[in-house]
Order: C-alpha cells, then structure tokens, then sequence
C-alpha cells in the first residue's frame, strides 16, 4: 500500500544516459533527485505531524531565464502530494541551450536534500535568485547551461563604448574636413 502522497510508478527504461535516451546533439539530460525530511509540521498547523508534505510545499521548475519560462515544474510530476522520508526523482532530456537554463527551487521548500544532474555530471554552483513561477519568494538556483561558470564576453556594446565610437567618429569627420579645406587653400595658394 502506498502513502496518501503517492503518485508510485517505476518505468524500466534502460541505460540512462544522455546517449541512452536523449539526441545528444540537441538535448542534455536532465536529472534531479530530491530527498523529503523524516517528520513534517505544516506551518500553518503547529504541533501537527503530517504523513504528507503538499504540493503547494515543495515548488521548483527548471527553465530558463532563471524560471521566468519553465519547461519542467513540480506539479508536472506530482499533483498529490510529497510522503515524508522518501525519495522522488525526475529523469527529462531538455534542449542544449546555452546559459539560459537553470533548475530553481523555493528556498522554504521542505527538502531534506536534493541534487541535480546534467548528463550524469553533478552540478555544485548554487546562486541566489527570485522564484518568479510564483511571484514571491528567494530560490536557490543551479545553473544548467553550457560554459555558465566562465565569464563570456557581453552581446551588447555599453553606452562608454558608444560614445566613444561616436567621438572617434566625430574626429575623424573633422580631420578629413579641416584636411580637404587646408588642401584646397594650399592649391589655391600656388
């Protein structure tokens, strides 16, 4: 018999590796294992044990932008529930895209753990960021992307830049014509 929580099922699906079940040119595989505590008091009912952590609990998605377009999130997986002491994981090929993606989990979420993967390579960075699926809240994000912890130089031109493109153009204008008018009142002058 299976918790109140429960949404129990194993598939068998053989190697599971990003040659195994993902394109590797296009996707990178997505893994993500999360580990819920031994005893669980809902805060909103003191001095309760519950059996059961909520879904509205344990909120998490992986995106990109930092959660601002989710491809994977929790109630995808689980709409029932979380059964205490238990392990659940998530096994997804997602798209290879750069150094947008990250998997973001609400800071007050009730894990007693969790770890994500990307191709069988467990990913350690965590920054701190805005859980922006609900609007409210911190979360604890781990980039996904490719190369997201050496620095790559900026797609944009900053505004000193600019202005320097703009002066070093204004000069250069103002050479050539202080040089074709000291010409030509050279020419005229011989």
């Amino acid at each position: 018999m299976y918790g109140v929580g429960s949404d129990s099922q194993t598939t068998n699906m053989g190697s599971c590796t990003v040659g195994g079940l993902c394109n590797e040119q296009t996707q990178d595989l997505f893994e993500l294992q999360l580990r819920t505590p031994a005893e669980y008091q809902e805060p909103s009912i003191p001095n309760t044990s519950l059996p059961m952590i909520g879904t509205d609990q344990i909120r998490w998605n992986f995106g990109a932008d930092f959660g601002m377009y989710s491809m994977l999130e929790d109630y995808n997986y689980n709409s029932k529930g979380y059964d205490i002491d238990s392990t659940y994981g998530v096994i997804e090929c997602v798209p290879k895209d750069g150094c947008d993606l990250s998997f973001n989990i609400a800071t007050d979420s009730p894990v007693e753990s969790y770890g994500v993967e990307k191709n069988g390579i467990q990913l350690t960075e965590v920054v701190s960021g805005h859980f922006y699926e609900y609007q409210v809240g911190k979360s604890f994000d781990t980039p996904f992307g490719q190369n997201c912890n050496s620095p790559s130089p900026s797609k944009f031109v900053s505004g000193g830049a600019i202005a320097g493109i703009v002066i070093a153009c204004a000069v250069a204008v103002g050479v050539i014509v202080f040089g074709s008018i000291w010409y030509k009142r050279r020419k005229i002058n011989l």
